[in-house]
């Protein structure tokens, strides 16, 4: 082989290409496996994307080889040896941080210590494995080796790697075609039930909640057409335990959907399960990624749609999941955010109202059921009308204190954004004629944070800025209209109360009350969080409200914090020391309430509540009885 600058230029730019396939292929591969559908593109845009990437890299390393061939003067160091460094040197590394990142992230849910036994065993095991992968790689490609692979030329073992990864790729990327589901015509009686999620929706910043901040008239006319519910609480503080605490009646420790890489138990009984087995049709429209069908969410669901947006460099739902792409995706959010085009993050409000209409229309004679979720209070926040201005999770993890008063200027106005959108949904169910005769509920699945407690965002505290929601329920034929309820109630009470609604009999493994039942409202709810370290339960009173948080967690909070909420609603002064008998009352009422949920077993076939666990959520006032 020539041993020219250009030889060993392609040299690495092959190894690295080979590289890359090599790893994007494997990993495509097992995210696919995760979900056939969802993932089919994950395998072919894997290699491709790898490819691509890496490619650069051995570019470089081959001209370092070069250049360490001529100054060292080392005959042995052939443009064949860089190929097979390069393509070590590579696809190892590559490969121990995929799977340390998804070991870490699936495995032990973002919680491992590095200096702790089990972390030091994982960092082990994958020194020793990536020495043991790198030693057979060089075996079997090393010039100077006896490995089979010994006398093929660089040129023909990048072709082979690159062409397998590209035969083997495209079979599953062809399986991903989503064909449009038939229609159906539900034949149940009962009304038309939509349930509509409004993502990272705080109830604090509605018009119908007392906010002096912004006009919400759509909302505010529907609520002043609904029952609202005034102290109504999420069950956790990011979207996908949350939801599925909204969709299944049980909190997250009772469904199991609590990590990053969870996916909803096919053992749970979902509210669109019930409705669809008592002949309704059902649907889903939805615009958050983590309530993707890839997270089988879609269970129960005739016709389940992911909005999904337009993601950077021609990826798609499945192919997203790779975790470079995640990595180059952050970092072109960081160099050159999409500011002036919501598409690239999630479908905007006009979108969502677009596609349930189109949903609804030809099933409108039916019974129906339709969980419909919307996107736009949820970070980026834009500017409105569009300027270019925005701010996203992505590019400011972080951001100056200072911002946060313009953070929430416009997150007012993503809101304000939403409740136009949701006026003419409102509009086309009236002309429609499905209205008057429709439940409706709007609700959240958890709120936001703008430096109430020193931190951003959600998901990392159970503060009331991140777990209190909205709730408002219109009833068929106008019943409670203006009705305000102060009673506590929590997304585990919306499935319950949907079913009761349309005269169905809800799951036994529901834990929640039907809302207009004689079942007695709760003392206390209890929400729960373990998310990117951060391990929280919190018991919320009329009154008092306990929290507690592990030791160490990331986000800084204190083991045990106890607010008086009627003199202190702003949760600022922290009375764990002082008032002893309130935390042992507040202590023991969260350690039966996590007790209790935590026992509720799911099992291959069912979900069982034992007798023990049954006694004490009735105490909570959790289940009927």
């Amino acid at each position: 082989m020539k041993r020219g600058l250009l030889t060993y230029a392609l040299a690495g730019l092959g190894a690295g290409a080979a590289a890359g396939a090599l790893a994007g292929l494997g990993e495509g591969l097992s995210i696919w496996a995760g979900d056939p559908a969802a993932g089919a593109s994950a395998p072919l845009y894997g290699g491709l994307f790898y490819a691509v990437l890496l490619a650069d890299a051995g570019l470089f390393a081959g001209l370092l080889a070069f250049a360490a061939h001529k100054l060292l003067k080392k005959e042995a160091w052939t443009a064949r040896w860089a190929w097979t460094a390069t393509f070590v040197a590579l696809f190892v590394p590559v490969a121990v941080v995929v799977t340390r990142f998804r070991v870490i992230r699936d495995v032990f849910h973002e919680k491992l210590a590095i200096a702790s036994g089990a972390g030091i065993g994982v960092h082990l095991g994958l020194v020793v494995g990536a020495v043991v992968v790198a030693g057979a790689l060089w075996w079997l490609t090393s010039p100077a080796g006896k490995g089979p692979l010994r006398k093929v030329g660089a040129g023909v073992l990048t072709g082979v790697l690159v062409l397998g990864a590209l035969l083997v790729g495209t079979p599953f990327a062809l399986l991903g075609g989503k064909a449009e589901p038939a229609v159906t015509i539900g034949e149940a009686k009962g009304p038309p039930v939509i349930l509509i999620m409004v993502d990272t929706l705080r109830a604090d910043r509605l018009q119908s909640y007392g906010y002096k901040g912004l006009n919400t008239p759509n909302l505010a006319k529907f609520s002043a057409d609904a029952v609202q519910f005034e102290d109504a609480m999420a069950n956790a503080s990011w979207t996908r335990p949350s939801t599925a605490s909204l969709l299944t009646g049980l909190p997250p420790s009772g469904h199991k959907t609590m990590y990053k890489a969870d996916r909803l138990p096919e053992a749970v009984d979902s509210v669109a399960e019930v409705f669809k087995g008592s002949g309704y049709t059902t649907g889903g429209i939805v615009t958050n990624y983590n309530i993707a069908p890839y997270f089988n969410f879609a269970q129960g669901f005739d016709d389940y749609r992911y909005l999904d947006p337009d993601y950077y460099f021609w990826a798609d739902e499945g192919s997203s999941k790779l975790s470079l792409y995640n990595v180059v995706r952050v970092a072109r959010e960081k160099i050159a955010p999409a500011n002036d085009n919501p598409d690239f993050y999630y479908r905007e409000a006009s979108q969502t109202t677009d596609a349930a209409i189109k949903w609804i229309e030809p099933r409108k004679e039916g019974g129906f059921f339709l969980f419909l979720t919307y996107m736009d209070p949820h970070d980026p926040y834009f500017a409105r009308p569009l300027s270019g201005e925005a701010y996203s999770r992505a590019a400011n993890t972080n951001p100056d204190p200072k911002m946060a008063e313009r953070f929430s200027e416009l997150y007012d106005g993503e809101i304000k954004h939403f409740d136009e959108h949701f006026g003419r949904f409102i509009d086309y169910l009236k002309k429609a004629g499905v209205y008057d005769d429709a439940i409706i509920v709007v609700t959240s699945d958890h709120g936001e944070e703008f430096q109430e407690h020193g931190g951003w965002w959600h998901g990392t505290t159970l503060y009331e800025e991140q777990i209190h929601v909205p709730l408002i329920v219109k009833l068929p034929a106008g019943k409670s209209a203006g009705d305000r309820r102060d009673d506590l109630a929590s997304l585990v009470d919306v499935a319950p109360t949907l079913a009761a609604g349309a005269g169905l009999k809800p799951a036994a493994t529901w834990v929640g009350r039907d809302l207009f039942g004689d079942a007695q409202a709760p003392d206390a709810v209890f929400s729960e969080e373990d998310h990117q370290g951060n391990v929280l339960q919190a018991l919320r009173g009329k009154t008092w409200k306990l929290i507690t948080a592990n030791d160490g967690n990331p986000r800084g909070l204190a083991a045990k914090e106890l607010y008086n909420l009627e003199n202190d609603a702003a949760e600022t002064a922290n009375k764990a020391a002082e008032e002893k008998d309130v935390m042992a009352t507040m202590e023991k009422g969260l350690e039966d309430a996590a007790k209790g949920l935590q026992d509720i077993k799911i099992e291959r076939e069912q979900m069982e509540v034992d007798a023990e666990s049954q006694e004490l959520l009735e105490k909570l006032g959790y289940i009927e009885n």
